[in-house]
């Protein structure tokens, strides 16, 4: 019987020590998820774009790139001006906020309003939304139409 409790410590060991080794392995591997949006201290971050303070959820965006570095914008339609400033930047993934409830969502499948009336940050007059009929509404008080992330991608607004 004693030479089996040596033999039984042994396994023990090697068994705590694989489950340790394990255990780090997993918390340190990068995590496959997809991309979150940043956290925005508004009224303290900077816009990487222009430098000034972001202080509008309604209007903020942000762009998180392949390598994994994330851009903070004041104004959705100054971020889509400074990529196309920039087109080596290879984007991974576009947030913007809901002009109405605020919340982030995909910047690729929002709905765009784009209006002189409109008071952005930087004066784009750009609006996302995640509904489309919200959008339509809210383009029909300036008698424009709303657009997609492509249509606005083209426009270039700002520029």
């Amino acid at each position: 019987m004693k030479s089996q409790i040596p033999n039984l410590k042994s396994q023990i060991a090697f068994y705590v020590l694989l489950f340790t080794f394990a255990f780090l392995l997993g918390a340190c591997a990068q995590q496959s998820g997809e991309p979150q949006p940043p956290n925005i201290a508004y009224g303290r971050d900077m816009c990487d774009a222009c430098g000034m303070i972001i202080s509008e959820a309604k209007f903020a965006a942000a762009t998180v790139m392949t390598d994994g570095k994330t851009l903070k914008f004041d104004d959705a339609g100054e971020m889509f001006t400074y990529h196309a400033k920039h087109p080596e930047l290879q984007v991974r993934v576009w947030f913007v906020h809901d002009y109405n409830t605020q919340n982030w969502i995909n910047g690729q499948s929002a709905f765009y309003v784009v209006a002189k009336d409109i008071k952005s940050p930087m004066g784009t007059g750009v609006a996302a939304f995640a509904d489309k009929s919200a959008a339509e509404t809210f383009a029909a008080k300036f008698n424009v139409k709303i657009m997609s992330f492509d249509e606005i991608r083209m426009m270039k607004p700002g520029m």
